[in-house]
Order: structure tokens, then sequence, then C-alpha cells
């Protein structure tokens, strides 16, 4: 089992339920950077974001923030992850809309989380893990792939945002498993958020020195900056880092399958952005996966 079994909840369904509540709130991280001052610079939303959710988590974890030292290696990895990640997914974000970036990130980070684990010797997952997979898959593609003559979205599809968005799926993957590795070594999991939360901010910082800041000084830029930091980064890697005590990394990245299309729906009905029937139909088969992802994820807690 990964983490401290002595803390692992009594229902391998709740950490499922925690993960999925993350990845709701991450669906979110997009549309609220669109409705951001139209000046936003992207990169130093990223960096901002970071320092803000960084220093929350710290707070929140304070009492488990010792002794880390000994796990700077991996701390140091997943920092890296987290700053390639965010900074990476903000400008795919800015470049080619919402609902790609998000589907183009999430869509790579399982097989990248996959790939990861069997490099370093992970359990392969349950057979359902890869029913899971197809079916998830399945929906990505048709998100991703729109009909004859149309577009995904009303934004053209940008080759460089999509590059982006992928390189940020593996990051994504890269510091999840860090942030299971730190768990396994006994780190507490809020700790262990903030500590590659915290070195992603530190890394992205220096952004902030060359960036046009005066949109963050607006009403309408802090509050996205503070929703961006508070909700989606503290109170999501809260849940998340609660689902990596008990859930394999390749499992927990799975779940968060939920995220494109819950940035999707929201790219709809917030930012009028336009989805096709095939896009439609991709979504409602990632959320008809997502329970067998669940008995995939509560699988992998007896087994582990």
């Amino acid at each position: 089992m990964v983490g401290d079994s002595s803390s692992s909840p009594r229902s391998p369904w709740a950490p499922v339920l925690a993960v999925l509540g993350a990845a709701t709130l991450f669906g979110t991280t997009g549309t609220a950077l669109a409705q951001g001052p139209a000046s936003t610079d992207p990169w130093a939303a990223a960096s901002l974001r970071l320092c803000l959710g960084g220093v929350v988590l710290a707070l929140v974890a304070r009492r488990h923030l010792g002794g880390l030292a000994r796990h700077r290696g991996w701390a140091m990895i997943g920092a890296i992850g987290v700053a390639g990640y965010q900074t990476l997914f903000f400008a795919a974000t800015d470049r080619t809309g919402v609902a790609v970036a998000a589907l183009a990130t999430i869509g790579t980070s399982p097989l990248a989380s996959r790939a990861i684990g069997r490099l370093r010797g992970r359990p392969a997952p349950a057979p359902i893990w890869w029913l899971a997979a197809g079916v998830l898959g399945v929906g990505l593609t048709l998100q991703f792939v729109a009909g004859e003559g149309t577009s995904v979205t009303e934004r053209s599809i940008d080759p460089s945002g999509v590059l982006f968005a992928v390189v940020a799926g593996v990051m994504y993957a890269v510091y999840a498993e860090s942030g299971a590795v730190l768990i396994e070594r006994g780190v507490q999991s809020t700790a262990s958020m903030a500590t590659i939360f915290v070195g992603g901010a530190i890394l992205t910082s220096p952004i902030l020195a060359f960036a046009d800041l005066d949109w963050f000084f607006t009403p309408r830029g802090a509050s996205m900056i503070a929703y961006q930091g508070i909700i989606t980064l503290t109170l999501a890697y809260v849940a998340f880092g609660w689902g990596l005590r008990t859930l394999a990394p390749s499992v927990v990245v799975m779940l968060t399958v939920l995220e494109p299309a819950m940035a999707s729906v929201l790219a709809v009905v917030v930012l009028d952005e336009s989805l096709s029937v095939r896009s439609w139909i991709g979504a409602a088969l990632i959320f008809a996966g997502l329970p067998i992802a669940g008995v995939a994820a509560t699988r992998s807690t007896v087994e582990t």
C-alpha cells in the first residue's frame, strides 16, 4: 500500500472521491484564467498561483515539514514537474484554448504515469485499469477530434499550444510520482504537496521579475489569482495528496481525466467555446468510464 496504512481511510472509495473532487477543481483553472484581465500574462499567472498556493499549503502542513532535507532529491524532481506543468499548461491554455489544452494534457498524463511506474518497478495495474483506460481514451479522442468541417473549439488549434500541453502532461505524471514517493517515505501527504509546490514556486519566481504585472494589481486580476492559489491549488492538492496515500500514481492520474470533461463543459457554458457532437459524446464516455476507473482504484488500494 502507498503511504502509511495506519492513517488510510476505511472506505477504499474515500480516496477515489477525494481525487475526483480535486480533478473537478482542476477543471476550473483554465476557465478562471480566461476570466482574468485581457492583459494577463499566463506565465506570470502560473508563477503567482504557485507562490500563493505553495505558501498556503506550507501553512496548512507546517507541523509536518520537519526532516524533509533527506528527501530533497525527490522533492526537487517534484518541484521541476510542478514548475513545468503549471507554466506550460497555462501557456497552452492561452495559445490553443481551455478545452484543447486540458484534453491534451490529461490525455498524455495517464500513459506517462504508467511508463514512469513501469520504469520504477511498480506493480502492473489491475486488468480493469486497462478497460478504464480504453473507455476514457476513446472519450478523450472523441473530445479532441471534432467532426468533419468543424473545429474542437471556436479557436484554431495551435500546434505549439498542443505541444506545451503534451509536455505539461508528462510533467504532471512526474510530480504525481514524486509526491507518491515522498508519502511512501513517511512524509505527510499535505507536507509532500507543500514541499514540491513551494519548490515549483521558487523555480518559476524569476518570471515575475520580467513580467508585466499591472493586470495583477486590479480587483479582477487579484481575485483570479486568489481563486487559483487557494481553491484550485491548496484545497485541490490537499485532496490530491490524500488520494496518493493509498492509490497508485497511475490510478490517481487516470481519475483526473475528469478534469478535461469539466473544463470542456465550463468552456462552453462560461466562455462560449463550441464543441462538436463527437466532443460531447467523448465527454459522456469520460463520465461513464470514471466509475470503472474508480473500481480499478479500489482494487489497487486492496492489492498494493
